[in-house]
């Protein structure tokens, strides 16, 4: 990976999709590797729409992070600062029922469908793999075609044109045009809301286009969606 002329290679890293509170980047020299080099900022997100970024951020800027943090603070985290593109704001739908919440995601799903996407440029994460089990099987019988991670090593298949289905924590560090996020209801124990924050900011910014969020049981977190 380092270029044969310059002996260098770029390193490239975003604090903001750290889940779990407390975890400390390795520093280099106990990786065994002698690094020496410059350090830039990169403040614009160009994975997501602006309105993604921003929806996220509100959410989750006071757990994570804020623009404008001093870059030379080693434990400061930043935040984005502005997204690269314009696109749709995030929808957030409150159901009656897990079910429910599966229900609202299919119909979602094929509105994407009609409006061009490939099934295969569509997620679906779940934060319990319940809940998941169940969203399964309601979009089985609405005739969409799913990818299920858990059957697969907890990988997705890229070459099937199948709407991906994978919990929160193994989305982190893949991206898709749409993702529906269903049942954060669920995460609503208060000793573990800061991670449960940081998980769903990772889930919110996977999608690069648009994003469906649905809930059916009222929490702390779910809160923070609806302000």
């Amino acid at each position: 990976m380092v270029n044969p002329d310059t002996k260098a290679l770029m390193i490239v890293y975003d604090d903001a999709q750290a889940i779990y509170k407390g975890r400390k980047r390795p520093v280099w020299k106990q990786l065994g590797i002698e690094a020496a080099g410059r350090t830039t900022v990169l403040k614009v997100n160009y994975r997501n729409t602006a309105q993604i970024l921003r929806f996220a951020r509100k959410f989750a800027a006071d757990v994570i992070g804020a623009p404008g943090v001093c870059a030379g603070d080693e434990s400061a985290i930043l935040m984005p600062e502005d997204g690269g593109r314009e696109g749709v704001e995030p929808v957030v739908r409150q159901c009656v029922s897990h079910d429910g919440e599966a229900h609202a995601i299919a119909e979602w799903l094929l509105n994407r469908k009609a409006a061009g996407y490939q099934w295969g440029q569509m997620a679906v994460l779940y934060p319990r793999h319940f809940i998941g089990e169940r969203f399964g099987k309601i979009l089985a019988k609405s005739g969409i075609p799913i990818n299920v991670a858990k059957d697969h090593g907890n990988r997705i298949q890229t070459e099937r044109d199948e709407v991906r289905f994978l919990s929160m924590h193994n989305a982190k560090g893949l991206e898709f045009p749409c993702v529906a996020i269903g049942g954060l209801g669920e995460l609503k124990k208060a000793e573990d809301i800061e991670d449960d924050i940081r998980l769903t900011y990772v889930a919110i910014t996977r999608a690069t286009h648009e994003a469906f969020i649905t809930y059916s049981n009222m929490s702390e977190l779910v809160g923070r969606l609806v302000v």
